[in-house]
């Protein structure tokens, strides 16, 4: 019981002790008391301002003194302030931050808003006066009432003693222990305890009412932002970066395998691909664009980037390669220590689709799979295959993706097929190619849209319409051929910077020798700095060795071969497709057939460029597949339909032309079109002069000129028989070429007495006493030489060759062998992978640790390769090499090259081009044939062919003066002239400073403060906005996002300086890191400098909002027209997605579609330029599954916005 004295009698006003129990809570004596009381004082530990629960009916109605109640709060060192007082720093600045803290995370009810209102209403009025005690801690808990004057005989009011915080839960709730103190002394004496706290104290009030102000929970809108959750340094720091880079800053990268532009490119690849669901490696050759888009599989592999793929499934990748490249890739990502160590690789069953897959393992857990698929598979798939393949692979990975660049084909049109699962879910593209722009800007153009639909959802939010900055590109550029006017040239760079900095760095990765030279310029290589040292290059004339015979037989070629006709190719019932330059839009692409025997004759021009031996082999495999067909032919008596399609079953097959068809598809990457029989039966019967039986005289005919071209064939292979040496009476042989799968012969590997190209070799590798004088080429005598060929023919016939010569002629050559070993070696695309990583190590030990298999199985001086070594190998112990055919493109030399010439090299290394002389002469006779059918001979050879050229004449001097170009420039010079003069206007002269301070910092996190994975588990899952205080000099730093709809388009780190906001770098971030952690200070003026942010914010917003959703053309007015029609709409939900869709679509790409289906459905009439919709539900409906089968409705939401993802306030004592 506590008793109130009056006199000497005694009231009873209920219990003494106060713990929260039923009829002992403590609200209920404050709220008793300060209703009929003159006069409160509270002393507390910490003012919860949330728990301010007294209304205006709790004070009295008129007020004797003001302030009526005075509140002193102070630092109780508890559990919720978080800190003790600092040496030399205000506690009144901790219980600022506290409180709006508290304020803005609490979700409060209308009651308390309404109460903290009266609060701050009763503070302005002067009715409560807080102080702050800042000069020692204060545990006390004091709620004193004064309800008398002071007087010597009666108590003047009445105290309440204990623990009790001034929160709801502490006057209600918790566990207490308080007593209530009515006795005059004690009540006199803690009067005068609170009023010298009170004159000890500072003013608190101002502070309170700007803490609610600054909360904004008073407000219907506030310009103050929220502060967040207070943390520390350390823990915001991982929590900003790891959001700053997408989660990304838990990935290591491979610092051991990768360089630092690699890892560069690495970096940039993978923030393209979460952007824009793909990336396009193009960095020029020998840069590493296998190395980087195997790193990227890796981290997939192993769960790196978990929002590539659905939720509960494993990843997958899928490789779609040209044939020849597969087992590079297998061998790069599985074979070799570069990738996926100490994992486990299990060969999976495939059906017909894959060429391989394989299962990744660590230890018994599955960790994904990867699988390889040749171009010619995925051409020829139909649409429910590659449903499957969408659904099974998450992130496809193209090489060679110049060969994607017209939408026309069937590869590109299936590829795009891949871009959705059926569950509607994106999957990830990387494209590899050093030539992303071969002719036209509309290159890119498609591979962009390999990985992205026709809206460039991705582009249109961030401003940037795609289509339509191509096409003015292209517009100005046709414009000024004609008209070359300053002004539209000025329009043009304009339109290509544009293009340049909104388009290509956004989704390419393109770099060049100079760029990484000069970009990296301080970059070391195991401590030395960086050195790209161009080898010199020599062309070998090896015309100097021509003999009489061989003269013959090129002048015979120049005669016979530009008019051998391969009359059985015809009846192979398959031609080729060309297209010219890609259209935009609505423009249809000019389509052109080209036939298979064109094709045949340039293939072997080609070869005859390698040697006798390939273009012997090429042309005697023609040969006798002509034969089967001649002999078949001719043996029939009597034709009819049925009886052509009998025998031209049983002659294909025998025949096996697929042979022919895919070597075509190899060289050339050209689509094949079919049509078999039907077309076969027209061929024919256009050849016959009878109208009688047109089938009968028209296969005469064709055995005529069949016949003619195996006559001419057998003159072909008399002249080489010429050049044949000879044992006795038969030619001399070294065995047979290994026999493939559709190989219809078995051919000897023949030795030539007159080869100038071999003669010319053998010169300039042995003793220097013993070589020619006319060879102006240096000595390669003694030196570790790496020999390449385009063709398998020619690398098996000069290893043949070679190892035969270093048998007969030991003096020669002595260093070629080692007791019974010979130091030659051979790799082709056929070379198993475990004998291929055997002569790898032998040839070149010191760079891929093989000196043990040297120790075991000798050392190889010379290794002859196709370009089955031409990617992704480390050769770097060789001297020289050989490029013993030339390529035409000039990247496949630079990239050849690379194998020794590698980033780091200080050696000096020789390369010997071969120079072609008299075979020119037949490869122009064959091209001028060509183009008399063909006006652009590069749609055959390729655009990236850079000594043809479409509006180039061919002749001799010409083609040849190109020829020895290729075969004298160095490396840069090569990728130079590889460069289409299109493209060299998107290639970027140097690094962006926001690329090299990204990889500055994530070098710093994951090399200098050693962060592991695990070091961020404890903020991948936060989210929202926190803060920090550090010791600095005055720095207010704080880092958001922005968004379009789901899109994230940019990201910023602003700071405060001198008042101004400005932007920074993410490296400022360290000062989390590097500075000590520091208690709240000057919190008006952080709050002040986040309002500035706040509005420097606004302006970015506004800036980004100001993307036109304006339609142009017939999809403008369907637009405006389905707007009035709204009202009539039975499904509104539907009609709303199909309005969205159709406002933002492209409209070049789809409004001729569009409007087509929609009058051919009846459902619109044109009246002018004005839409009449027949029926809105049923128009409704059908727009609704175009654009669903389109893959395009529904597009998001572009609402912008934007978090505060945190900030952190440094000060100094100084300040």
């Amino acid at each position: 019981m506590f008793f109130l004295e009056y006199g000497e009698k005694m009231v009873d006003h209920g219990p003494t002790i106060m713990d929260n129990t039923e009829n002992r809570e403590v609200v209920k004596v404050i709220k008793d008391q300060l209703g009929n009381c003159k006069e409160a004082k509270f002393a507390i530990g910490y003012f919860f301002i949330t728990g301010f629960s007294l209304v205006e009916d709790d004070f009295p109605e008129e007020f004797e003194k003001k302030p009526f109640l005075k509140i002193v709060m102070g630092d109780e060192t508890t559990h919720q302030t978080g800190q003790e007082i600092k040496e030399g720093y205000e506690l009144r600045e901790q219980f600022k931050d506290k409180m709006i803290g508290d304020l803005q995370q609490t979700d409060l009810s209308d009651m308390q808003k309404k109460n903290i209102t009266l609060l701050k209403k009763l503070i302005a009025e002067n009715t409560i006066e807080i102080k702050l005690f800042e000069k020692s801690k204060l545990h006390a808990k004091l709620y004193l009432f004064l309800t008398n004057p002071p007087s010597e005989y009666q108590s003047p009011g009445l105290a309440v003693v204990g623990s009790s915080n001034f929160t709801k839960k502490g006057l209600t709730q918790n566990k207490e222990l308080n007593v209530v103190l009515t006795s005059r002394e004690e009540v006199v004496y803690l009067n005068q305890w609170f009023d010298e706290l009170w004159e000890e104290a500072t003013d608190f009030s101002e502070d309170l009412i700007k803490i609610i102000d600054y909360s904004g929970v008073t407000a219907e809108k506030t310009k103050y932002p929220k502060l967040g959750e207070h943390i520390e340094p350390e823990l915001l720091f991982k929590y900003l970066v790891y959001h700053w880079f997408d989660g990304r800053v838990k990935n290591l990268l491979k610092k051991d395998v990768l360089m630092e532009f690699q890892l560069i490119g690495v970096m940039n690849a993978i923030n393209s691909i979460n952007t824009y669901n793909g990336v396009i490696l193009a960095d020029s050759v020998g840069l590493g664009k296998s190395f980087i888009a195997g790193a990227i599989i890796e981290e997939y592999i192993n769960g790196k980037h978990p929002t590539w793929k659905p939720e509960n499934k494993e990843p997958s990748a899928l490789l779609i390669l040209p044939p020849s490249l597969i087992n590079q890739w297998e061998d790069l990502l599985l074979n070799q220590d570069y990738f996926f160590q100490g994992q486990s690789k299990r060969l999976l069953t495939t059906g017909n689709d894959l060429n391989s897959a394989y299962e990744i393992r660590d230890n018994d857990k599955t960790l994904g799979k990867i699988g390889f698929m040749s171009l010619g598979k995925l051409q020829n798939l139909k649409d429910e295959n590659l449903k499957k393949l969408a659904d099974e692979y998450d992130l496809f990975i193209i090489d060679e993706a110049h060969k994607y660049r017209n939408s026309n084909t069937k590869r590109w049109k299936n590829t795009r097929k891949l871009q959705r699962k059926s569950t509607d879910e994106q999957n990830k593209f990387i494209l590899l190619t050093a030539t992303p722009i071969n002719n036209s800007i509309r290159d890119v153009y498609n591979l962009i849209r390999l990985f992205m639909d026709d809206t460039f959802m991705p582009f249109k939010i961030k401003g940037v319409e795609v289509d339509e900055l191509i096409n003015k590109y292209t517009r100005l550029k046709k414009e000024i051929e004609i008209d070359p006017d300053p002004a539209k040239k000025k329009e043009l760079k304009e339109t290509a910077n544009k293009i340049k900095k909104e388009i290509l760095d956004e989704i390419m990765v393109l770099r060049t020798r100079k760029y990484i030279i000069e970009e990296f310029k301080d970059l070391k290589i195991n401590g030395k700095p960086l050195i790209f040292k161009d080898p010199t290059p020599f062309s070998m004339e090896y015309s100097l060795f021509y003999k009489k015979d061989y003269t013959e037989f090129i002048e015979l070629l120049k005669d016979i071969l530009p008019e051998l006709n391969f009359e059985h190719t015809k009846l192979y019932g398959a031609r080729y497709i060309l297209f010219e330059e890609d259209k935009i839009g609505d423009e249809e692409p000019e389509k052109k057939l080209i036939e298979i025997a064109d094709l045949l004759k340039l293939l072997l021009g080609k070869r005859l460029e390698s040697g006798i031996y390939p273009f012997e082999t090429s042309l005697r495999r023609l040969y006798e597949k002509e034969k089967i067909f001649y002999e078949r032919f001719k043996k029939q008596s009597k034709w009819s339909k049925t009886t052509l399609q009998r025998v031209l079953e049983a002659v294909l097959e025998e025949a096996k032309i697929n042979k022919d068809l895919n070597e075509i598809i190899e060289e050339y990457g050209l689509e094949e079109e079919i049509s078999r029989i039907d077309r076969i039966i027209e061929i024919i019967e256009d050849y016959g002069d009878s109208d009688i039986n047109p089938l009968e005289s028209g296969i005469n005919a064709i055995l005529e000129s069949m016949e003619k071209d195996l006559k001419a064939m057998d003159k072909i292979f008399n002249s080489i028989d010429k050049l044949k040496e000879k044992e006795r009476t038969d030619f001399k042989t070294f065995g047979n070429l290994p026999v493939q799968e559709e190989d219809i012969i078995e051919i000897p590997v023949f030795s030539y007495k007159d080869d100038p190209k071999l003669r010319a070799l053998k010169n300039i590798m042995v003793n220097p006493e013993f070589s020619s004088k006319k060879i102006k080429t240096p000595s390669l005598y003694k030196k570790k030489i790496l020999i390449f060929t385009q063709y398998r023919d020619t690398a098996h016939y000069l290893y043949r060759n070679l190892i035969n010569w270093i048998e007969d002629e030991v003096n020669l050559h002595p260093w070629l062998k080692d007791k019974d070993r010979l130091k030659v070696g051979l790799v082709t695309g056929e070379t198993e992978t475990k004998t291929k990583i055997n002569f790898i190590k032998r040839f070149s030990p010191s760079s891929n640790n093989g000196w043990e298999e040297v120790r075991k199985y000798g050392e190889i001086e010379i290794l002859i390769t196709t370009d089955a070594l031409s990617e992704g190998i480390n050769l770097q112990d060789a001297d020289a090499v050989i490029n013993y055919d030339l390529p035409w493109n000039p990247m496949i030399i630079v990239q050849r090259v690379g194998r020794v010439n590698r980033i780091g090299n200080e050696k000096d290394i020789t390369v010997v081009n071969y120079m072609p002389s008299g075979e020119i002469e037949v490869l122009v006779g064959i091209l001028n044939k060509l183009n008399e059918k063909i006006d652009d001979i590069t749609l055959i050879v390729g655009k990236d062919v850079r000594i043809l050229s479409p509006d180039e004449k061919i002749n001799i001097e010409t083609f040849g003066e190109k020829i020895k170009d290729l075969s004298e420039n160095n490396m840069r010079e090569l990728e130079e002239y590889g460069l289409s003069s299109e493209i060299k206007g998107f290639i970027s002269e140097k690094m962006s400073q926001e690329q090299i301070d990204d990889y500055k910092l994530l070098n710093i996190i994951q090399y200098d403060l050693e962060y592991t994975p695990e070091d961020f588990n404890e903020v991948k899952n936060m989210d929202g906005t926190y803060y920090s205080y550090i010791h600095d000099d005055n720095s207010l730093v704080g880092v958001y996002e922005y968004y379009k709809g789901p899109y994230k388009i940019k990201k910023q780190v602003l700071t405060l300086e001198d008042g101004e906001v400005k932007e920074a770098s993410p490296i400022k971030l360290l000062d989390l890191i590097r500075k000590k952690e520091a208690p709240p200070y000057k919190v008006d003026k952080a709050i002040e400098g986040l309002e500035k942010f706040e509005k420097h914010v606004e302006n970015v917003l506004e800036d980004l909002k100001a993307i036109s959703e304006d339609q142009k053309g017939f999809l403008r007015v369907l637009s405006n027209t389905l707007t009035l029609k709204i009202s009539d709409v039975t499904d509104r939900e539907k009609f709303k997605s199909v309005y969205n869709t159709v406002l933002r679509l492209p409209f070049r790409l789809y409004s001729r579609e569009i409007k087509s289906l929609l009058i051919d459905h009846g459902l619109i009439k044109m009246q002018g330029n004005q839409i009449d919709i027949t029926d809105i539900d049923e128009l409704v409906d059908s727009l609704y599954d175009y654009l669903n089968d389109k893959g395009v409705l529904g597009l998001p939401s572009v609402r912008v916005e934007h978090k505060m993802k945190g900030w952190y306030c440094g000060y100094s004592k100084k300040h």
